[in-house]
């Protein structure tokens, strides 16, 4: 009897200690142990391997992770071939109309690293592209910095976000810097997308978890495909994911914040570092606006619609 109870005590001991936050994703102790564990292991192959060894592991990895998956848009598509050709030429035709350079394009992807970006950001996109004008964009992705027509993702669920504060100085500023990305080919970081699966795997035993994305420590020569437009936003002094702080060494506030552009000069913008932002990031930030290009931008109800009620 007294067996029973010593094992009751402990086992109710056992439920307390696993309720308690430090298992439930609210403290980050026993995450980063196992974070800075798989990080030195993965070192330490990487230092008993050969070059070779390294190429061909890389080179499987993005194949796998490059993988098409069972695809479903948001506008499910049940017709023949050809009434879906119709269809994305009418979403080209549209997104020719509604978007304007230096538009944030986000994508939601049909490849294997798409879920994952998609679960570990917990958002519905999963790529980001920078426009230029003229049906043509900007990407970063392991085959390099590339200009590719949209064409590329119009069978995709795609959205514009713009950068409504951003002035025609600034955006001369972020299309620089894009157009010197395309010059100067910094290699996309693959050794991002090792850690993005090791923690999408880790994510699944801990479903209340927030991960840390992003953030290499050669972000100077090595970019994400959201990375490479965040350093040029960044580069403009345009906000991405702010944090609201007032200025330290302001003057006295004799006035109120009555419009945005008050509150634009009034609140430091402390930002995270470009390296960490994310496609979600652009969706979610107040200072994009969403497009939502496949409607007509003047949008009135239609007079001879009936509609249950």
């Amino acid at each position: 009897m007294a067996n029973i109870v010593v094992i009751q005590t402990w086992f109710r001991r056992l439920r307390r200690l696993y309720r308690q936050p430090l298992f439930l994703g609210k403290s980050t102790i026993i995450d980063r142990f196992i974070f800075r564990f798989f990080a030195t292991l993965n070192g330490l192959g990487k230092l008993l391997s050969t070059q070779g060894a390294k190429d061909w592991f890389y080179q499987h990895l993005t194949n796998y992770v490059l993988q098409p998956l069972p695809y479903e848009p948001s506008h499910p598509l049940l017709g023949t071939q050809e009434e879906k050709t119709l269809f994305w030429e009418y979403k080209k035709q549209r997104f020719l109309e509604m978007a304007q350079p230096c538009d944030v394009i986000l994508v939601r992807g049909d490849q294997r690293i798409s879920q994952i970006v998609q679960t570990l950001t917990h958002s519905a996109f999963s790529h980001s592209a920078f426009y230029l004008g003229d049906g043509k964009i900007v990407e970063a992705d392991p085959e390099g910095v590339l200009v590719t027509p949209i064409e590329r993702y119009i069978h995709l669920d795609i959205r514009i976000c713009r950068p409504t504060m951003l002035n025609e100085a600034g955006k001369r500023i972020v299309t620089r810097h894009i157009l010197e990305m395309v010059k100067l080919q910094p290699r996309y970081d693959i050794a991002n997308i090792e850690k993005l699966l090791f923690k999408y795997i880790y994510i699944k035993f801990r479903p209340d978890l927030h991960v840390y994305l992003g953030g290499s420590t050669k972000f100077e020569t090595y970019y994400i495909c959201s990375g490479i437009i965040a350093h040029g936003f960044h580069k403009a002094g345009y906000p991405i994911v702010p944090t609201l702080r007032f200025r330290k060494n302001r003057q006295r506030l004799s006035t109120t914040l009555e419009s945005v552009d008050d509150y634009f000069q009034w609140v430091t913008h402390s930002k995270k570092n470009y390296s960490q932002i994310v496609p979600a990031d652009f969706d979610n930030s107040s200072f994009f606006d969403t497009v939502k290009f496949i409607f007509m931008e003047d949008v009135r109800p239609l007079p001879n619609r009936t509609f249950r009620e």
